[in-house]
């Protein structure tokens, strides 16, 4: 137990250290590249630096000055420029304390220069820490654990919100139901329509297509429609089509300026197909920011993708850096 508990210890450390400059960083020249299950280094324009020989590699980390690697169960870090850094000599991951690179030799830790690269003193492990148990490189704990926001009341509408919904008082005909952002109006099972405080606009359903939810993208709304197929499609604030309703989702990502779409696969039964449209292009599979590299002397932006528990790196004119 205690093993596992110092493990999950310097784990944490390591998560914590490269997510808190995950979006700070300045852009970087190489980019993790995987061939098959082995990874290298390559640059923007896929020249390979590094040819695929590792077990994983990480995102840069600027406190550790690389990209930490795993090879064969050991662990070490290829610094900036594609030269190696820290030989994969730890039994963990490697994370830095002060000036010095703390290692895990299978038994103890110790301190090694990050000048010289030589071995010091042993390492002290503080008497308290967070504890996380999660080892990962793909999960960001900023989103763990965010309590959901509260539902609108009736206290959070103004006269115009309460006279738009004047027609919908009677409680003989209609039920109205609260949402976060928007509310819902119903007669019966039936789908009357939505009201949307925020912009102070009604949408009514029609035989044919029913208005279920909405969200503010690029400072815009688009409302989320439905049909009797149970699957979704997306309309602008005049009510014109965006998305035909065949989605099983449509999401709006805002910060990234990114749409996902999951939608079933006609060639394989019980399969969901997703794309990820990008601010100038569309790439299939669900992928996030991942940061700038440099690319002919501009900045080149990243995104990534979790395949078999890895991030694999694409860019924005859908160039990719995996195969296999």
């Amino acid at each position: 137990m205690k093993t596992v508990y110092v493990k999950s210890m310097l784990l944490w450390m390591f998560l914590l250290s490269f997510s808190c400059h995950l979006f700070s960083q300045e852009p970087q020249k190489y980019i993790p590249f995987r061939k098959g299950k082995l990874w290298g280094l390559c640059d923007a324009n896929r020249f390979i630096v590094i040819q695929p020989q590792y077990n994983s590699i990480s995102g840069y980390d600027p406190s550790a000055g690389g990209f930490h690697v795993e090879q064969s169960g050991k662990f070490g870090i290829i610094g900036s420029n594609g030269a190696p850094v820290m030989q994969c000599i730890s039994d963990e991951p490697i994370f830095v304390n002060g000036d010095s690179y703390v290692v895990f030799d299978g038994f103890s830790y110790y301190n090694y220069s990050m000048k010289t690269k030589m071995k010091l003193d042993p390492y002290i492990m503080p008497e308290r820490f967070p504890v996380n148990d999660r080892w990962s490189r793909h999960d960001d704990p900023y989103f763990d654990n965010k309590a959901l926001p509260a539902s609108l009341t009736w206290n959070d509408l103004d006269d115009t919100d309460r006279e738009m919904l004047i027609p919908y008082e009677d409680e003989n005909l209609y039920r109205i139901n609260f949402k976060i952002n928007f509310l819902e109006i119903l007669s019966g099972d039936a789908q009357v329509g939505i009201y949307i405080p925020e912009i102070k606009k009604l949408y009514k359903s029609t035989p044919e297509i029913a208005y279920v939810g909405w969200q503010l993208y690029n400072g815009k709304p688009y409302i989320l429609t439905t049909d009797s197929s149970g699957l979704f499609g997306m309309a602008d604030e005049f009510s014109n089509e965006v998305y035909p309703v065949k989605y099983i989702s449509i999401t709006l990502s805002d910060p990234g300026k990114l749409v996902f779409l999951s939608e079933p696969d006609p060639q394989r039964e019980g399969e969901i197909m997703i794309k990820t449209i990008l601010p100038n292009n569309i790439l299939n599979g669900r992928f996030e920011p991942s940061g700038t590299v440099w690319r002919n002397g501009h900045e080149y932006r990243l995104y990534y993708t979790i395949i078999n528990g890895e991030k694999n790196y694409a860019a924005e004119d859908g160039t990719l850096y995996f195969e296999g």
